[in-house]
């Protein structure tokens, strides 16, 4: 493929990335996932570097690029993990003792070879480090899923990754235009996330009240998150003998009993439990703004 389109498709990636970071930004109000965005924002940045790096190569030691690349790919584990810890009062010390150390553990295989990739040499990532890399990438990934459009995306996020990482691994003792391939592969992979990430997180207009609260919470914590709150939830239905139980479907008569007539956004003893429960992942205006939104809105931006 010519040098020039893949450079064009690149620089696309780029700047849809940053576009799809902004959306992210604007979506997660309210919510306790500043931290996780801050990674985000992080993840654009070495992308946007490394792009730059790429399209000078003449000008950069492939043996740098390929740091760059790697960075990147770590980098990318990182707005994951921080949704891991997204809960109030522990976000700081979530980003400070796992996420970095996180980078500093996977970036040493790369670093130990920064003398010699200056000196032109290629970067080669040996087994035991590669596992670790797919391993992390995908237990992070897969616990922010909710839905199964961000599982579409998600699954395109991890085999992106997962090319750049694998054409790095020492055992398969690729070329310089092999290792090629995979750059190709990155902005494709990097447009059909977003589009699938951005279609995931658009409000769907088929539910209300607290089945709305409770289908955001899932699109915008993934699925790790959602069967805590869950849990959490069924026990106090449990307590109280409500006739709904919470499951990652919705809102839904317990087996073996008839459906209630009423309606659980009329119950005070849902709306006393979500909010308690929710209350170190979102504040009080995100709820109430799914709990006042009409049915008629199809998607928000």
């Amino acid at each position: 493929m010519p040098d020039l389109l893949v450079a064009l498709m690149l620089s696309l990636a780029v700047l849809i990335g940053w576009l799809g970071v902004i959306r992210l930004t604007r979506s997660v109000r309210h919510t306790s996932l500043t931290a996780a965005t801050a990674w985000a924002i992080w993840f654009q940045v070495t992308l946007t570097v490394t792009t730059i790096a790429t399209l000078a190569k003449d000008r950069v030691p492939l043996g740098i690029l390929d740091q760059f690349w790697y960075l990147t790919a770590v980098s990318a584990l990182c707005p994951f993990v921080a949704v891991l810890g997204a809960r109030r009062g522990r976000l700081l010390e979530w980003s400070f003792f796992i996420v970095l150390p996180l980078i500093v553990v996977l970036e040493w295989p790369a670093v130990v070879q920064l003398a010699r990739c200056a000196n032109g040499q290629r970067l080669e990532l040996e087994t035991p480090a590669v596992v670790a890399y797919g391993f992390l990438l995908l237990m992070s990934v897969s616990a922010a899923c909710g839905t199964d459009r961000s599982a579409s995306a998600l699954s395109l996020w991890i085999c992106t990754w997962l090319a750049v990482v694998g054409v790095r691994w020492s055992a398969l003792s690729l070329n310089h235009e092999e290792r090629g391939y995979a750059l190709i592969f990155v902005p494709f992979g990097l447009v059909g996330f977003w589009s699938l990430a951005t279609a995931a997180l658009r409000r769907s207009n088929m539910h209300s009240g607290w089945e709305r609260v409770w289908f955001d919470f899932q699109k915008v914590f993934g699925s790790l998150w959602a069967m805590r709150v869950a849990l959490r939830l069924n026990e106090v239905a449990v307590r109280e003998q409500w006739p709904w139980r919470f499951m990652l479907h919705g809102l839904q008569s317990p087996p073996g009993e008839a459906a209630s007539p009423s309606s659980p956004t009329d119950d005070p003893r849902v709306d006393r439990a979500f909010r308690w429960l929710l209350k170190p992942f979102v504040d009080p205006e995100w709820i109430d703004e799914r709990l006042n939104a009409t049915t008629l809105t199809k998607s928000e931006p």
